[in-house]
C-alpha cells in the first residue's frame, strides 16, 4: 500500500520538528557550519511542504535517533523525498510538546533529541593548533676588561656611529661610557653609554673645537692583550684583576690606560699606547 504523503503534500508542525531534530543532529556531528545550520533551520519552521523539507536534509547523513516510542503502523510507512533521503520519525511525546506551541525563529532543538534544556546545539568540537613558538634573539653580553670584549665593541660601535672617533672612553666591564663630539654640532659632548648597545644623550656641555679625539680604529688588540691578561705582573699586584680601563688623549699622546687590584687596597696601573708600548707604570708600592 502507497503511502498518500506525496513530496508537495503540506507539511505539518510534526513534520517540520522532524526535520529540525535532523539538523539539530547533523551540526552537533560537524556536517553543518554554524551559518548554514541556523538558516536551514529558519527555512524548516517556514517550510510549507515535505519537498521544501526534503531539500534540506536530502544531503546530510542521517543520524540514527531513537524512535521506540513513535506510533508505528503494521507496514512501515515510507515518505517519498527527493534525493531517497527519509526523514526520521521522533518520539511522539516530544512532537505533542512541540505542536502545543507555535513555532518561533528561537527554537532550534526539542528535548527528543537531547535531555539538555539548552537552546541551542553544541558546536562541533575544535582541535586548536597552538601558535608557533618564536626564538628569542640572545645578544652574547660583551665583556669590555678583556682584550676579545674590547675588540666586540670597536666592531660595533663602527657599525653604529659609523665611524671610530671618541675623545675619551671609560671601560668597566658590563657597561662603557663614551664621550664625542655631536655629529654636525661639534661645540657640543654627545655622551653615549653601552650596555650590550647604545645609547645617546646630547648634553649642553661646551666643547672644544680643536679638542683631540681618540681613534679607536688605531688599537692593536694583539699588542694589548699581554698587559690585560697579566695586568697583576705590571703593576707588582700578582692575584689582581682589571677593574677598568680608561681610553683618551693626554699631551697629545693617545693612551689607554688600565688599572688593576685584588680587592685588598693593593692596586696600580699602566699607560700604553694603542700600539703595545708602555708609556708610564705606577705599580703597587709596598
Amino acid at each position: 500500500m502507497k503511502s498518500s504523503r506525496s513530496p508537495m503534500t503540506r507539511a505539518r508542525d510534526l513534520d517540520r520538528v522532524e526535520t529540525c531534530n535532523v539538523l539539530d543532529a547533523a551540526y552537533a556531528e560537524g556536517q553543518l557550519s554554524a551559518e548554514d545550520y541556523f538558516e536551514r533551520t529558519g527555512k524548516a519552521k517556514s517550510a510549507k511542504t515535505l519537498l521544501e523539507l526534503a531539500r534540506l536534509v536530502n544531503d546530510l547523513q542521517v543520524p540514527k535517533i531513537d524512535t521506540t516510542t513513535a506510533p508505528r503502523t503494521s507496514v512501515t510507512r515510507k515518505a517519498v523525498y527527493i534525493g531517497g533521503a527519509a526523514l526520521i520519525v521522533v518520539g511522539a511525546v516530544a512532537a505533542v510538546a512541540w505542536s502545543r506551541s507555535p513555532l518561533t525563529p528561537s527554537e532550534h532543538i526539542t528535548a527528543s533529541y537531547a535531555s539538555s534544556t539548552s537552546l541551542a546545539p553544541p558546536l562541533p568540537t575544535t582541535t586548536l593548533v597552538p601558535e608557533p613558538t618564536v626564538e628569542p634573539i640572545l645578544i652574547a653580553h660583551i665583556d669590555t676588561l678583556t682584550p676579545e670584549g674590547i675588540g666586540a665593541f670597536i666592531e660595533r660601535y663602527r657599525d653604529e656611529f659609523g665611524d671610530m672617533f671618541i675623545d675619551d672612553a671609560s671601560f668597566h666591564g658590563d657597561h662603557s661610557l663614551v664621550s664625542r663630539a655631536v655629529p654636525d654640532a661639534p661645540a657640543l659632548t654627545e655622551s653615549i653609554s653601552f650596555r650590550d648597545g647604545f645609547e645617546r644623550d646630547v648634553t649642553s656641555i661646551p666643547r672644544r673645537t680643536d679638542q683631540p679625539t681618540f681613534d679607536l680604529g688605531s688599537i692593536q688588540i694583539d699588542k694589548l692583550a699581554p698587559y690585560m691578561v697579566n695586568i697583576g705582573g705590571y703593576i707588582n699586584v700578582p692575584d689582581a684583576a682589571i677593574t677598568h680601563l680608561i681610553v683618551d688623549v693626554n699631551n697629545g699622546v693617545p693612551k689607554i690606560r688600565i688599572y688593576g687590584e685584588n680587592g685588598l687596597g693593593h692596586k696600580g696601573r699602566i699607560e700604553v699606547t694603542p700600539w703595545g708600548e708602555i708609556a708610564r707604570s705606577y705599580p703597587y708600592e709596598n
